[in-house]
């Protein structure tokens, strides 16, 4: 494991990224990704309609027409031309402006004004835009009416014939998609949003993949245990039927492992724990139990997690039903049939059915030590479901009683440092941690799991969530020929 580099933010010395970790990691702070789109959304849509303001246009039409016997296309055309030259400063001169203000009652002039020519044709169009409607089509009428006051004096040899009278409009001639924009501020927040966690994803020095952990974690990988989905009422232990038959193979397997290092240690008593919650080590402690118990040996599973237990709820067992573990560690109950036989197994279980408001004294108790030292002369493996590690200090304390620990790691879950810092607090004084189990591990893309065996063939999706292909072999060929054997003896 030495190539993981533990100094600074741990990162390692090759960076492996994982694209579902990264979609899974968006997937779930998909509220802080929908929070920050509507805010930009709102901002946007909030700052445009405060600060745009809107602008109505009202526009007039003039024939442009020279003045005079001699008069005709060509000089009207002319004149249209002369006309569009000057009738800027017909517009932008004070004596104008002065009488429009006069005639309106401002103080200052409330509009913008502006002449085009219509191209090949002796047209000209007026236009005059202010704040409102009302305000742009009472100057264009006050400027139609005092134009030629000022016109006569710089052009005087054209006159202007409006053809198009100038109508209110409630339409803003400036008017922006506010909405459009707003709906484009929530798409680009929320794809950099998206993007920013992604990042930060890639840079989190978790354990993405089997290869990772490998490399990374200063222990030696038990096993792999691929994400089985949960049916509702449907337990997560080996013996239901329902769990697939990957799932129980791992599991049993884990077992074999942790079987063979407990007898080498000539060790009993087994530890499993994690760093945080939810990471499958109470299923895994029951499930271990269970495997261990199939070949005929007499298992011992203790409910130590004091603080939140989870095994009445794995077992599912009724909360009232039977003796209290804990209560019984406390001396607040007698330890007589506290032990209770799960099913048809060789398994016993110390079952933790409230929490205790003092856990510490129930670790460190004499009544604790006393069964435990007693339950190693009758029972040939005893498990230890403690707290997390990262949570309290109650595992390493139980890490005392243990002859060897097992730490439940979770795809994608804890920082890798934090792995490592427990592994190291569990090994303080002598090597207890003979490995670790990666559990609800999601396989990459094209990635082919099964056994050994044959039995079954899998390829997995890049969410690993899709089963492409599952065949099983052997033991149908077997089954088949075995039917046929029968019919063919039976006629």
């Amino acid at each position: 494991m030495g190539e993981y580099d533990r100094t600074g933010n741990g990162q390692s010395s090759k960076t492996d990224w994982d694209l579902r970790s990264i979609l899974c990691d968006i997937a779930k702070n998909w509220w802080v990704i929908l929070l920050i789109a509507c805010s930009a959304a709102m901002i946007t849509y909030t700052v445009m309609a405060t600060v745009h303001k809107d602008r109505y246009t009202v526009k007039t039409t003039f024939a442009v027409m020279g003045r005079g016997v001699d008069a005709n296309a060509a000089s009207s055309l002319s004149a249209t031309y002369e006309m569009a030259q000057k009738f800027e400063a017909i517009l932008e001169n004070t004596i104008l402006k002065k009488k429009v203000m006069e005639e309106l009652g401002c103080s200052s002039f409330p509009a913008d004004m502006s002449a085009s020519i219509v191209p090949e044709s002796n047209l000209m169009e007026l236009s005059v835009t202010a704040d409102s409607p009302e305000t742009a089509f009472r100057v264009l009428r006050s400027v139609l009416k005092n134009y030629t006051t000022i016109s006569d004096y710089i052009i005087p040899n054209v006159v202007l014939e409006t053809l198009q009278q100038p109508q209110v409009s409630d339409n803003p001639s400036n008017r922006i998609p506010t909405e459009k924009y707003a709906a484009m501020a929530f798409l680009a927040a929320a794809l950099g949003t998206a993007a920013l966690v992604g990042f930060f994803s890639f840079l989190r020095d978790t354990v993405k993949n089997e290869a990772e952990f490998t490399r990374k974690i200063d222990a030696d990988l038990l096993g792999v245990v691929y994400h089985e989905k949960k049916k509702k009422n449907s337990s997560m232990l080996i013996t239901n039927p329902a769990r697939s038959f990957l799932y129980v193979e791992s599991l049993k397997r884990i077992a074999s492992r942790v079987r063979g290092r407990l007898d080498r240690k000539g060790g009993k008593v087994l530890l499993v724990t994690s760093v945080a919650e939810n990471e499958g080590k109470s299923t895994l402690a029951a499930n271990l139990a269970l495997a261990l118990a199939e070949e005929q040996n007499r298992v011992l599973l203790l409910d130590c997690d004091f603080r939140q237990p989870a095994l009445h709820k794995i077992f599912e067992i009724p909360e009232k039903d039977g003796k209290d573990f804990g209560k019984v560690v406390l001396g607040k109950e007698s330890a007589s049939g506290v032990f209770e036989k799960h099913k048809d197994t060789n398994v016993y279980t110390g079952i933790c059915r409230n929490r205790l408001e003092e856990p510490s004294l129930a670790i460190g108790g004499e009544i604790f030590h006393r069964i435990l030292e007693t339950c190693r002369t009758n029972m040939d493996y005893i498990i230890l479901d403690t707290p997390p590690m990262g949570m309290t200090a109650d595992a390493e304390e139980l890490a005392e009683y243990a002859d060897a620990a097992v730490l439940s790691v979770r795809q994608d879950g804890v920082l890798t440092r934090d792995i490592n810092d427990a592994i190291d607090a569990l090994n303080q004084k002598e090597e207890k941690v003979i490995g670790c189990v990666f559990g609800n591990v999601y396989p990459g893309f094209g990635e082919r799991i099964g056994n050994s065996y044959g039995y079954y063939m899998m390829w997995i999706s890049i969410s690993g969530l899709s089963r492409i292909c599952m065949e099983q072999r052997g033991s149908i060929r077997l089954a088949n020929m075995q039917r046929q054997s029968e019919v063919h003896w039976h006629h």
